[in-house]
């Protein structure tokens, strides 16, 4: 048995490659519905005129499509894996929602799908459906949201889908600028139920190095500048250096109030807000 996750998070994206980004979802959603349509119009066009006109005649034709078109997609399903050919990207979400197209609602009619039943995405679009999330685009701040619902496998069918792969994918070509990036955080059922609260599933960018260098994805910066591996690992340490440092400040400080040796003036902004450390590798 699975288990239910999520994930969700805020990227910021530098100005010279926000409308790039979101262009790339945008076609990839629209080349998707325009298969999906397509498909539509061939299965109406294979129908016999009873098909067409009889509800119940159309709802048999479709069940027997849409079941010749699922054991096509499993049909190795029981052959081991290594020996399995992949299954084309997106096929079962394409097979979704052409059956959600197809399908009659409740005391319905058959009838040609229009193209206008379908979700095209525009220029003025802003939010585009992956899987069981969504991307959703704020060219006021030149954010992207990546949201997934909560439920088993929910994070990995948002990432396979058709807006999902098309946006991770491109954001791998990004030329981060300073204060942008962000970071993705995650959880799961059994962190949840151990009472462990959302944590970094990944990270993109100076923001995302700065925040969360161990899970950052490596980069390159709008000078052309790659900030790899070895950086990133560099400004691990130097986070974990000052955690410690901090650390040991608080032990000292309340070790000592415990021995009477300071008092409540002495002590003041021995506890001040603390915030990670500047590191010394510049992003």
């Amino acid at each position: 048995m699975g288990h239910w996750d999520s994930q969700h998070g805020e990227i910021v994206l530098p100005s010279a490659e926000f409308a790039a980004v979101r262009q790339v979802v945008q076609k990839a959603t629209h080349d998707h519905q325009s298969e999906v349509f397509e498909a539509t119009q061939a299965f109406w066009k294979g129908l016999t005129r009873k098909e067409q006109t009889d509800p119940a005649a159309y709802t048999a034709a479709l069940r027997k499509y849409t079941d010749a078109k699922h054991k096509e997609l499993y049909a190795d399903q029981d052959r081991s894996s290594w020996s399995r050919p992949a299954k084309p990207a997106f096929t079962e979400e394409f097979l979704d929602d052409v059956e959600w197209r197809l399908g009659l609602p409740r005391g319905g009619k058959p009838a040609r799908v229009l193209k206008s039943d379908l979700p095209f995405p525009t220029n003025r679009t802003t939010s585009f459906p992956a899987g069981e999330g969504s991307v959703s685009f704020d060219k006021d701040t030149n954010t992207v949201r990546w949201s997934t619902g909560e439920n088993r496998g929910a994070t990995d069918r948002a990432h396979d889908s058709v807006a999902g792969t098309a946006f991770f994918n491109r954001l791998k070509t990004v030329k981060w600028t300073r204060n942008t990036g962000g970071v993705i955080m995650g959880n799961n059922e059994y962190a949840a139920e151990e009472g462990v609260g959302d944590s970094c599933h990944v990270a993109y960018g100076p923001l995302g190095a700065a925040q969360e260098p161990s899970s950052c994805q490596e980069y390159t910066d709008s000078k052309g500048n790659r900030v790899g591996r070895n950086e990133l690992s560099k400004l691990q340490q130097e986070l974990w250096d000052a955690q410690r440092k901090l650390q040991n400040r608080m032990a000292k400080a309340t070790a000592a109030a415990g021995r009477g040796k300071t008092t409540a003036a002495s002590n003041r902004g021995s506890f001040a807000s603390y915030q990670h450390a500047e590191p010394t590798f510049r992003l």
